[in-house]
């Protein structure tokens, strides 16, 4: 449980502090007077990363350091961003006495965030999409963060081989040829991960969509795969090499899990070709509310929730759900509207 939270240059801030409630905090204020900033620095401390991009973004442009300090109910923690002369930005995480430039994994505690642009993710591009399923997967599953990461270094490495050819030298075609193996290897781990979460949980997923939407539906969740996953390593292998004219004139990798996106179906229809706005922001929060139920249970703890101007995009019928989902853990509201304030939450004002 978080109690306190101090800035120093961060974003908008230049010194800055405030007590944060057991419960419920809400943080009210127009738009643009630092509400996010305020999720965003709880957030990079407890997680290590940003969930709004680099954190050399967030150091002032006139500034070379930037401070968050978190007291907790069992420890203090404090990270600390410095911009050398020559742009490289320094972290350092201290946890009590305990130094290092990188949050280790046993200190990122549970944080489940709700953004209103998240809610409009099954109307939005493939690569929104993927990146959703990927964060979800990669907050729960270590093994699969690993793997995303090194998949993304491969096909990086790979697209610089295409984008500078030499089809008549076969060592560069005997290097493809090892980067193709490793890219489909990664591909394989990847592309069946992400299928099998879906499956998994589909029925969880339509179960929390019935309760919010107030009625049964039927709710079906399907991953579209660039080959199929049965044999998907050496389908995947045989496409590329297909393609191999193709992506050495483009410089890119024509297929695997970069390219793949995911369907969710109401009555047997695409949500993207039939679901009301309300209905994709209903499926969107029955996903928020299946990692929260996976958080708890993977971190035996209950997660932080933060939720950004979330109210703003919600009926009245599903906000009253979600504030009953969440009433019995410590969660960190901004919202515009005075009206989301409640009479049991601390209130901090940005204006």
């Amino acid at each position: 449980m978080i109690t306190e939270i101090k800035l120093y240059h961060f974003r908008s801030y230049g010194l800055y502090e405030t007590t944060l409630a057991p419960g419920g905090t809400v943080i009210v204020g127009p738009n643009g007077t630092g509400k996010t900033n305020l999720l965003e620095a709880i957030y990079v401390a407890l997680r290590g990363s940003s969930f709004r991009g680099s954190l050399a973004d967030c150091i002032q442009h006139d500034q070379t350091q930037t401070i968050i300090h978190l007291e907790t109910n069992n420890a203090s923690r404090r990270l600390q961003l410095l911009r050398t002369a020559d742009g490289t930005i320094n972290k350092e995480f201290t946890i009590n006495d305990s130094r290092s430039k990188l949050l280790p994994r046993k200190h990122r505690l549970p944080v489940v965030l709700f953004e209103p642009s998240e809610l409009r993710l099954i109307s939005s591009s493939p690569s929104r999409r993927r990146d959703f399923l990927d964060g979800m997967l990669s907050r729960l599953d270590t093994q699969y963060e690993a793997a995303l990461r090194a998949f993304h270094r491969t096909l990086l490495q790979r697209n610089e081989l295409l984008k500078h050819p030499h089809e008549t030298t076969q060592n560069w075609r005997d290097h493809l040829f090892a980067w193709d193996i490793k890219f489909v290897q990664l591909a394989t781990h990847i592309a069946q991960a992400r299928a099998e979460f879906l499956a998994k949980h589909e029925a969880a997923l339509s179960s929390l969509y019935a309760a919010l939407a107030g009625h049964q539906t039927a709710f079906t969740a399907a991953y579209q795969a660039s080959a199929s996953l049965d044999q998907y390593e050496q389908a995947l292998l045989d496409r590329l090499q297909r393609a191999r004219d193709y992506e050495i004139a483009t410089g890119h990798t024509s297929a695997g899990p970069h390219r793949e996106d995911f369907t969710i179906f109401l009555h047997n229809q695409p949500a993207i070709k039939i679901a009301s706005r309300g209905e994709m922001r209903t499926i969107m929060l029955a996903f928020k509310l299946l990692e929260l139920e996976l958080q708890t249970k993977a971190s035996q703890s209950r997660p932080l929730i933060l939720l950004d101007d979330v109210f703003s995009e919600l009926d009245v019928t599903r906000e009253k759900l979600l504030q009953e989902t969440i009433q019995n853990h410590q969660f960190i509201v901004t919202t515009t509207d005075a009206r989301h304030q409640r009479d049991d939450c601390l209130i901090i004002s940005t204006r």
